[in-house]
């Protein structure tokens, strides 16, 4: 994820069809459903702060973190806009430490899949579990095996926006189940348009997957759609596991 460096001037530009708010009351729902004493959260690969910072407004202690130092100056911008008091950190989420204990910890949004390698997925969950409060409550997403290989895989989108504009190549390879891409982004600067590139890669998980990586750790209470917080089905686009620490 050391690609988010000119993503992040555009990130919030190029997710304005993502509902945010839905995602925050959602959140607070589950957490209050499964913790309801819970003060104290984190979000992991929080980007540019906007979940972090939805939870600190309604009266959690929140902190975020990303690996992106630019994410996290926009995140902080964000907040001090929004007057409110959060810290943000920048760690590798596969081996992070706080020194702090959380009773939530979340991570929205394909964060999940930029663990590329078992190890590093093994790492986040196990860093979690020891950050996390006695039956502590861990929800995170991943845009589905679907979403990758049928729906973004080997295809090409472009858009434009009034500052700036992308142009996003995918290829999916079936065999690492892998979807590696490259972005042009063209943004608006003093000079005219500077134009940058970047390159990700995000490995498809199947739902079995995770179950097998989560079972050390974590008591698996939900799998819903991420996007609509209902039962899954194959058409899902992301899928959401909401956990309690063991």
């Amino acid at each position: 994820m050391s690609s988010y460096t000119a993503f992040a001037s555009v990130y919030d530009i190029m997710q304005y069809d993502v509902n945010y708010t839905f995602w925050a009351n959602k959140l607070v729902d589950k957490i209050n459903e499964y913790h309801q004493t819970a003060r104290r959260g984190l979000e992991l690969a929080c980007g540019t702060g906007t979940l972090a910072i939805e939870l600190s407004k309604v009266g959690y202690v929140m902190e975020g973190l990303d690996i992106s130092d630019e994410m996290l100056a926009i995140a902080q911008q964000k907040a001090n806009e929004a007057h409110q008091k959060l810290r943000f950190l920048c760690q590798d989420m596969a081996a992070f430490q706080t020194k702090k204990i959380y009773d939530f910890i979340f991570s929205m949004c394909d964060g999940i899949n930029y663990l590329i390698e078992d190890e590093a997925i093994l790492g986040t969950f196990e860093s979690v579990a020891n950050h996390l409060s006695e039956s502590g409550i861990f929800i995170f997403d991943v845009s589905s095996y679907f979403k990758l290989s049928e729906i973004i895989g080997n295809q090409t989108f472009a858009e434009t926006f009034e500052d700036a504009a992308y142009i996003w190549e995918n290829q999916f390879d079936e065999d690492e189940n892998l979807l590696e891409f490259e972005l042009t982004l063209f943004s608006k600067s003093n000079k005219g348009y500077e134009r940058h590139e970047e390159f990700h890669t995000q490995r498809a998980f199947k739902t079995e997957e995770i179950k097998q990586f989560l079972k050390e750790h974590f008591e698996i209470l939900e799998v819903l759609d991420g996007d609509t917080f209902e039962q899954t089905n194959s058409k899902s686009e992301r899928i959401c596991f909401i956990c309690r620490k063991k």
